[in-house]
């Protein structure tokens, strides 16, 4: 009997194609894009950290504000070394204080060439985060020393990337910074601390290479201590700290981990979600309308099938067949489309707390089971009105102008006007995102990223100890690279436009001569750089000139500073000339030059002033390479290689990208949440006026009778179309006004991340209601244009 009662459902289906392919799409739409969110968002901000007792542990920084530090990232700072063990002597708040500096090192070895990012952590990190080794062991404390930190313990992904996973490894030889170390141990492969990390060892500080504030700091705080108590132990400590160059001792920021990892992702992930539920909303209202409008028109059918004998029992277990068969469909194109769409909100996930790919099993039952149920309840409905009164009383409404259950006339309505509101808000959402974007490519960059290709040089420190060296081969690289022909322009500078190096190191500064400041002293980007990079770059020289060969570490100590530095910090006056004192260098240096502005960080930070110091004066290990050219991408690159080897075997050209693509990864958390945003709202839309048209078509053919009489007394088909439009526009009306109420909500919770637009703005929340009225209009005509078409005479037979 099951089976029949399937084999006369798939038969159903097949004969209401278009009824059946849309309530499968909509469960499969509504499933699988509610189901790809929650399954991102609910690990990330509702999970908690893969570590015992995660809700003790905390991130701390510096600050260079007096105000605990907070406020903005730029705020705070990561920890120099004699602070972090200034912590860690004897505090009551904390059991464990833990030290973490990352770094790039050189990868060689047999059949091995590359660049990896080495994690120096203190020796009881690990055992802080409760992480054991998956093989071998963690480093001890006694290698904690300069010379004797060759132990490495390597990610699982390493491991088996290199070694395929082989156990032999242990004990094996890795050359980083062609220098030997010993592999002790492996980590487990769910362990995402620091996920950059790919290798680590023992954290070695040494005085000349460690200075200023290079530490990432983790603690676990004691039970029952708050953060505020912790930090308040932490602040006098701080300030009594030995000073160091460059280190703001002002502030202390103590940070709980989770909140610290989700800080950036958090409200894009939040709008996402409602977003989600939004559309989760609207999926099944519009699956309620549909099944409500079938569920009428099948009213006749099913009180037909109650006078010819069947049992109420029968007529249920049918009608919910047939639902649970569409469910089914529609289930398993949600999964798969939840599969697929997963991935691409990964672009909001913090590394360090992605759990790879899947779906997550709670969420999936949820959306699932909100929609199925929805979709196999409604479905029943008409099968229970019919079957619990008597066949004739059943049968009497659909012999007089075919209207069985008007009653549900209302609640489609109200779904409608829902459905309407609901489209409403991503629309406005995407609207806003949209024009975001179209203000971020309006605004001049400072330079011009076309034709230029980047790439990072490595400088290993064990074959160029001597920075006069290194400064030596950093200019004939160059040089050589500006001789080449279809080379414009090439140089090197320690961080690119729009990527946020420059706050990975900032001074603090003194006008030379100016009374010294009542607070905090000022702070600027701090970037080491050739005069090549800012022609590679295009960035302009506004006055002055550019660092040259002669502005070497036996010269006087010279600056270049951004239009911005100049207008904030030397107003009135000829920045050139004027004398600034870093709190890194012993003597002032003299600004020479002063350059266009270059958003460092993102496109919509306005440049608050940087500073830009000779190469000559302070080498670093990493650089990038800028070089201008009109050379085709392969044969640039082949160019680059053979230049690099010949300026010095040592050197280490990695990650050769064009510029173009730093530019376009800088908003690409803007156009993944605006593309997102466009497809929720084209799909609320879709639904929307699915179900417009649906209740429409319904009403038309319930009230055929009713068309063909007032077609035989005169009416027009214009005067039938309006009156059909009518029915639509009123609904479209009210649906618009609730919708642009729950739209500001939106918009304010995007208000973070809108740049040139106001959260109200004008064109987007007049656009936007335009543009859905217009689809509206197109889903009311169907059935519209199909009321001026009814024939007097078929609709006076009802009657007969």
């Amino acid at each position: 009997m099951p089976l029949l009662e399937v084999r006369r459902a798939l038969r159903s289906m097949a004969r209401e194609k278009l009824f059946t392919a849309v309530v499968v799409a909509t469960l499969a739409l509504t499933i699988g894009a509610t189901t790809a969110v929650f399954s991102v968002v609910y690990p990330v901000l509702w999970q908690p950290l893969p570590y015992p007792e995660a809700e003790q542990l905390v991130r701390l920084f510096q600050a260079t504000t007096p105000g605990a530090g907070a406020g903005p990232h730029k705020d705070r700072t990561r920890v120099s070394a004699p602070v972090w063990r200034a912590w860690r002597e004897g505090t009551r708040s904390f059991s464990d204080i833990e030290g973490v500096r990352v770094e790039k090192q050189l990868l060689g070895g047999a059949g091995l060439e590359g660049r990896l990012s080495v994690g120096r952590g203190s020796a009881g990190l690990m055992s802080m985060l409760g992480v054991r080794p998956a093989l071998g062991r963690f480093w001890e404390p006694e290698e904690e020393v300069p010379g004797r930190d060759h132990a490495v313990v390597l990610t699982h992904a390493l491991w088996r990337r290199l070694y395929g996973a082989d156990p032999a490894a242990l004990g094996q030889h890795l050359l980083l910074d062609d220098v030997p170390h010993v592999i002790v141990g492996v980590l487990p492969e769910s362990f995402h601390f620091e996920p950059e990390v790919e290798a680590w060892k023992p954290l070695a500080l040494e005085a000349s290479r460690d200075r200023g504030n290079v530490l990432r700091v983790v603690g676990r705080l004691r039970p029952g201590v708050s953060v505020e108590q912790a930090r308040a132990e932490l602040l006098p400590r701080t300030l009594e700290a030995g000073a160091v160059p460059g280190e703001p001792r002002v502030g202390v920021l103590v940070e709980p981990l989770h909140a610290y990892l989700v800080e950036q992702s958090r409200s894009q992930l939040q709008v996402v979600t409602g977003v989600a539920v939004l559309l989760l909303l609207l999926g099944c209202a519009n699956l309620t309308n549909l099944l409500l409008a079938r569920g009428s028109a099948r009213m006749h059918e099913l009180a037909v099938r109650i006078a010819l004998g069947a049992t109420r029992w029968q007529l249920v277990r049918q009608v919910f067949v047939e639902s649970g068969v569409r469910a089914l469909f529609g289930g398993v194109g949600g999964l798969l489309l939840a599969l697929w769409g997963q991935g691409l909100l990964q672009t909001f996930v913090p590394a360090s707390l992605e759990s790879g790919p899947g779906l997550e099993p709670f969420m999936l039952g949820l959306t699932a089971s909100v929609s199925l149920v929805t979709a196999v309840l409604v479905g029943l409905l008409p099968a229970l009105h019919a079957s619990r009164g008597e066949a004739r009383a059943a049968l009497a409404p659909m012999t007089r102008a075919g209207r069985g259950a008007t009653s549900l006339g209302w609640t489609r309505s109200a779904l409608v006007v829902a459905q309407l509101a609901l489209a409403l808000v991503p629309l406005v959402g995407s609207g806003l995102m949209l024009r975001t974007l179209w203000k971020l490519q309006a605004v001049p960059l400072g330079f011009e990223p076309r034709r230029v290709t980047v790439a990072e040089v490595f400088f290993p420190v064990e074959k160029f100890p001597d920075e006069a060296q290194a400064a030596l081969v950093a200019r004939a690289l160059t040089a050589r690279l500006e001789a080449l022909a279809g080379v414009d322009a090439a140089g090197l500078t320690g961080a690119l436009p729009l990527t946020g190096e420059v706050w990975r190191e900032n001074v603090g500064f003194q006008v030379a001569g100016a009374p010294p400041p009542s607070g905090t002293p000022p702070r600027a980007g701090y970037v080491p750089a050739s005069a090549g990079a800012f022609r590679a770059m295009g960035i302009p020289l506004k006055r002055g000139r550019l660092m040259g060969d002669g502005d070497t570490a036996g010269r006087p100590p010279v600056v270049v500073v951004s239009e911005a530095f100049a207008r904030r910090q030397l107003p009135g006056r000829d920045p050139v000339g004027a004398r600034l004192q870093l709190d890194r260098d012993a003597a002032p240096r003299e600004v020479i030059g002063v350059v266009g502005d270059v958003p460092m960080e993102r496109v919509s930070v306005a440049p608050t002033g940087d500073l830009y110091v000779p190469l000559g004066q302070d080498l670093r290990k990493s650089l990038h390479l800028a070089v201008r050219s009109s050379l085709p991408a392969p044969r640039l690159l082949a160019l680059l290689r053979e230049e690099v080897r010949a300026a010095d075997p040592n050197l280490r050209l990695l990650d050769v990208r064009p510029l173009d693509r730093v530019v376009e990864a800088s908003s690409e958390r803007v156009r993944v949440i605006g593309g997102l945003l466009t497809a929720f709202a084209l799909l609320g839309a879709v639904l929307a006026s699915v179900g417009l048209y649906g209740l429409l078509a319904f009403w038309v053919t319930q009230r055929t009778r009713e068309l063909g009489i007032r077609s035989a007394l005169g009416a027009t088909p214009r005067g039938l179309l309006r009156l059909v439009m009518a029915q639509g526009l009123r609904l479209t009306g009210l649906g618009l006004a609730v919708g642009l109420a729950c739209a500001g909500l939106l918009a304010r919770a995007l208000s973070a991340m809108l740049f040139g637009v106001t959260p109200l703005d004008p064109v987007i929340f007049v656009g936007a209601p335009a543009l859905l009225l217009l689809t509206a209009l197109a889903a009311s005509g169907l059935p519209a244009r199909a009321a001026t078409r009814v024939s007097p005479a078929e609709a006076l037979r009802q009657d007969a």
